[in-house]
């Protein structure tokens, strides 16, 4: 029986605020595949803060198990808000799990999901001989340097510890096209690579019915509901999508058949306090914010929303994504409205999905997205076409099962 194992340094499983994609994938490959696997993640979670229950006082891991699947949590440094913590913790998580892999046996295949970047894992990987697996979610340092990152060592530690990545993998996964295209760009193209969206699974959203007393008692529950669900940090520039309703709310009373339209974001990130200030500064009396919700939940929240809202910010790099909140929008048949230009763009507007609005630029954006509102026929079709879309392109089963037979093929 073959054994896989995923290191995800900011995995979570689905009790947890965060994408759960690779935990998804390391239980598919245990419950559908015939083999046992592992999927290691670092005890301080990354999206609360705090150190897992498991690793109190002087545990180093903990290990929990079911059937073929199990889920090992490896203790690192604490931090919040601090980038040198942070990177300590990285590195430390890195050298207890290369140690794991040094003294493991019978391992044939790992996956190393990446952000962040690392080095000791892929030495000891390829000491051990294991065929090793680049994941790539994110294109580390080069997003961080186009949203202002200026730190030269930290710049050339990560471009060094990335390409070493790459080229020492036996194969390469990404989540979008232009992020395969960068990686072809810095490595041996001849190399096994392929596209793994990163999907969701369809069981949890499709015919998803709506539970009124998720909602009950919110300012916002009888109102048609925008939505955006995710990080409230930097790189979402979510000041510029204030800046569009406040134009939004002066130029269209803010009223859709007699409801009141209502923004609601849900999520945390380290932009978040600020987000909330701002939107008093703006008197906008129809945002509202929400905690975090755990990954097994956001589709129960997103079912509320009539139409769901995405954004990025405006830099060249960031035409390479295809975040998880296509799919996850999609797969609810909820109508997108995305300031996320590049792939995902092309994408909304060649399946007829959702619209593209520059939300740097209020007065445009706001109109774009009053006329969207206002036409419920091109609301239903997208709708519709947004859960074909996910059927084809976005079912987790089928995206899995394609990356476990890449992998068996190397």
């Amino acid at each position: 029986m073959k054994k896989i194992v995923i290191i995800n340094h900011y995995g979570v499983t689905p009790d947890m605020p965060g994408p759960s994609k690779n935990y998804e994938m390391s239980k598919f490959f245990a419950d559908h595949c015939n083999c046992k696997s592992e999927f290691w993640i670092c005890g301080y979670s990354h999206y609360v803060g705090k150190m897992d229950e498991s690793l109190k006082k002087l545990r180093i891991q903990s290990k929990k198990t079911n059937g073929n699947h199990s889920v090992v949590r490896i203790k690192s440094t604490p931090y919040r808000k601090n980038a040198f913590l942070r990177q300590l913790n990285i590195v430390i998580f890195d050298i207890i799990t290369s140690i794991k892999i040094l003294f493991s046996k019978n391992i044939d295949y790992l996956i190393i999901t990446t952000p962040p970047v690392s080095i000791f894992n892929v030495i000891t990987t390829k000491l051990k001989k294991i065929k090793l697996i680049a994941d790539v979610e994110d294109l580390w340092p080069l997003f961080l340097q186009d949203m202002g990152m200026d730190n030269k060592i930290a710049i050339n530690y990560m471009n060094y510890a990335s390409d070493y990545l790459y080229n020492k993998s036996d194969g390469i996964a990404a989540v979008s096209s232009g992020m395969i295209d960068y990686v072809k760009e810095r490595t041996d193209s001849n190399k096994m690579m392929w596209i793994s969206p990163l999907g969701v699974n369809t069981g949890d959203y499709f015919n998803k019915e709506k539970d009124n007393n998720l909602i009950k008692g919110k300012a916002w529950a009888k109102d048609f509901k925008i939505m955006y669900l995710g990080v409230h940090g930097k790189a979402n520039d979510i000041f510029s999508v204030l800046k569009t309703i406040r134009e939004f709310n002066k130029k269209f009373s803010n009223m859709i058949n007699g409801r009141k339209i209502s923004f609601i974001f849900i999520g945390d990130g380290e932009q978040k306090n600020n987000i909330i200030e701002y939107a008093k500064e703006l008197n906008l009396d129809n945002v509202y914010f929400e905690d975090a919700v755990p990954g097994s939940l956001v589709p129960d929240y997103l079912i509320h929303a009539d139409v769901c809202l995405t954004n990025l910010m405006k830099i060249e790099s960031f035409k390479r994504v295809r975040p998880n909140k296509l799919f996850q929008y999609m797969a609810l048949g909820k109508p997108i409205i995305s300031g996320i230009w590049g792939e995902f763009q092309d994408i909304i507007e060649k399946f007829k999905t959702g619209i593209y609005v520059d939300f740097n630029q209020p007065e445009n954006a706001s109109e774009k997205i009053y006329t969207l509102l206002m036409n419920e026929i091109l609301l239903k079709q997208m709708s519709l076409n947004g859960v074909e879309y996910v059927e084809e392109y976005g079912n987790r089963k089928k995206i899995f099962k394609e990356f476990y037979d890449y992998i068996t093929k190397l």
